[in-house]
């Protein structure tokens, strides 16, 4: 596989050739489409770090399509450089359940921050950076994104400037000796009901009836 970046006029692209047939699905999971022999994703050619991101990408791009890391590993080291700059996050997507131990092991790791957090997360963590932090305007539906590469594991960062939405509703747990926040099991239920993911609904309702979740 290989991994690198292009500047053409006003576009910023990612680029990632000789992709073996079992990463196809992780590839296009992270919003990558197929141009011809190569998988493609555009940005606006208007973003900050460009050369640390085409580095980066060049560099984690493969690890992190083949999702070749531990993922526990990855949301450790996060949480530790978060806890030392006191920065607020949430846990969403299927993570929410492999912290709980639920049998699932997930394809990246989604988690929203607060709008004032939002670059200095990516302050924080630039040498991971792997996607710019950017403002989708509208095309997202939360307003900020941004994608790191953490030890093999892909992170998705997402912020909205409205703190009063469903997407920061979540609930408290102690996870490795650190307190966090996450979405609770049954508003991951509603989701994975309304996506039809038989599995996981299924291994999500086990763990409801067994800690009498109703």
């Amino acid at each position: 596989m290989k991994c690198y970046c292009i500047e053409i006029a006003d576009k910023f692209v990612f680029c990632v050739e000789n992709v073996e047939p079992k990463y196809i699905e992780n590839i296009e999971h992270a919003w990558f489409k197929k141009e011809g022999d190569r998988y493609i994703k555009e940005y606006p050619n208007n973003f900050d770090n460009k050369e640390i991101i085409k580095k980066n990408f060049q560099k984690l791009g493969e690890s992190m399509f083949k999702n070749e890391g531990n993922w526990e590993r990855s949301l450790e080291t996060f949480a530790e450089k978060c806890l030392k700059e006191n920065i607020d996050w949430i846990i969403v997507g299927s993570i929410s359940e492999a912290v709980r131990g639920i049998n699932i092991i997930p394809h990246d790791i989604d988690i929203i921050v607060y709008e004032k957090d939002f670059l200095k997360i990516q302050s924080l963590f630039l040498d991971f950076l792997i996607e710019p932090f950017v403002d989708q305007r509208g095309n997202f539906i939360l307003q900020y994104f941004g994608r790191l590469c953490l030890e093999g594991i892909m992170f998705d960062i997402v912020a909205d400037n409205d703190i009063n939405k469903e997407y920061y509703i979540y609930e408290n747990m102690v996870w490795k000796n650190y307190n966090i926040k996450i979405k609770p099991i049954k508003k991951r239920y509603e989701i994975e009901v309304k996506r039809n993911r038989i599995e996981r609904i299924e291994k999500i309702k086990e763990y409801m009836e067994k800690n009498g979740i109703e």
